[in-house]
């Protein structure tokens, strides 16, 4: 018995049987290629790479639709597979990097959507428009299969697999190459989407971050109004208040001294009178500064309304609250206020109130007599010539 056909049978059986198994394996190993965070290009690179090792190619490559032009996205021959040069050609570089649709068999898988297979690519015409030119032999190719990619019904590429043989792709392989470009197809869209979404998150997180901050300045900016005065941009008595008082225990806690500045402008109301409420703001703006640029940072300037500041100094005694009192005072006496070509001088009263070394007891209570003792040595100097530093305990017994 000749067993010669069942030979052959077995090995055409068999044949197919591989056939399968390596298109079943370039499926399952498309399914398990991380879609997260790639680009276009980086998946489709991962994706020839499977179809390269799970089937009998020498290139392939994808064209993706942009703009109504079929352009190169990826391309891999087996050259690259095992890391060797055999030609100009023969890398990642494609031969053309576009083809308008309906241009060689590339275009026409696009235009007709349907597969197109050149089996003999030097005898093809649809092929001549493929290589525009350049004959198939001198790019060794003999088959050459163009299938579109499709997604949801509609394409969005076109994908190519040639060999360098003459009627090598068989029926199976086609429909294993449709299947494998259908998946492709809804791996792209799937890859773009999830791209779009990381994207938009991203986006929407950066608007929530950027909307967050914004808050938070206004926040700062409200927390920062209600205890800033805005035209001075000194702190003002709703900060005063719990600063100084804090200042004060401390002082008496620890046995030190403590004074209050009462601070004010003297013949305000007739500089706005005379010239206006802008230049009555610059003067105020400036005594500000001034008085900002004597004090310490331990101390706590506020103004305390209308043309009246107030300092608390903490760990002073009387000589030194007098000291400050009077560069105080010299430097608002020797300051010119300009506003819109008119410039004037002012002076500023200024009553002194210390500790003194019998003080113990409620710190807020005693701030508030500091308070009204200062405001009585501010008026007695007022009555008595202005332009003057007067200290609580110096005048008591003339009041």
């Amino acid at each position: 018995m000749d067993t010669a056909p069942f030979i052959e049978s077995f090995r055409e059986l068999n044949d197919s049987f591989l056939k399968l198994i390596n298109s079943l394996s370039a499926l399952r190993g498309l399914s398990s290629l991380r879609l997260y965070g790639q680009s276009d290009t980086q998946l489709l690179g991962s994706t020839l790479d499977v179809l390269m090792q799970n089937q009998d190619l020498e290139r392939c490559s994808v064209y993706l639709l942009k703009e109504g032009k079929l352009v190169n996205a990826a391309g891999m021959d087996w050259a690259d597979m095992i890391g060797l040069k055999k030609g100009q050609n023969t890398d990642r570089t494609p031969l053309f990097n576009s083809f308008e649709v309906g241009e060689g068999l590339v275009g026409l898988a696009a235009q007709t959507g349907t597969l197109q297979h050149s089996r003999n690519c030097e005898q093809d015409p649809r092929f001549e428009r493929n290589c525009r030119g350049i004959s198939p032999s001198a790019m060794a190719i003999g088959s050459l299969i163009s299938l579109p990619i499709k997604a949801s019904g509609e394409i969005v590429g076109v994908l190519n697999v040639s060999h360098p043989h003459t009627n090598f792709f068989s029926e199976a392989q086609e429909r294993s190459l449709v299947i494998f470009a259908n998946f492709l197809g809804q791996m792209l869209v799937n890859n773009r989407l999830l791209n779009n979404m990381e994207h938009l998150v991203r986006e929407r997180t950066r608007q929530l971050e950027q909307t967050l901050a914004e808050a938070e300045a206004l926040k700062r900016r409200y927390a920062e109004l209600s205890v800033i005065d805005e035209l001075t941009g000194l702190h003002n008595r709703r900060f005063f208040f719990p600063e100084s008082r804090s200042a004060l225990a401390r002082s008496l806690r620890y046995k030190k001294g403590f004074c209050m500045l009462l601070l004010d402008i003297d013949h305000f109301k007739r500089v706005n009178d005379m010239y206006g409420h802008r230049l009555g703001d610059e003067v105020l703006s400036r005594c500000a500064e001034l008085f900002r640029q004597q004090v310490r940072e331990v101390d706590v300037l506020a103004r305390f309304g209308g043309e009246e500041f107030i300092i608390a100094l903490p760990d002073t005694d009387l000589a030194g609250a007098k000291q400050l009192a009077e560069r105080v005072r010299e430097a608002v006496k020797g300051a010119v206020f300009e506003i819109e070509g008119r410039g004037i001088k002012v002076t500023v009263s200024i009553g002194i109130a210390c500790l003194s070394d019998n003080d113990a007891g409620d710190a807020q209570l005693i701030l508030e007599r500091l308070i009204s003792e200062a405001d009585q040595a501010l008026y007695f100097g007022k009555h008595h010539g202005r332009d003057k530093a007067c200290a609580y305990s110096e005048i008591a017994c003339f009041l």
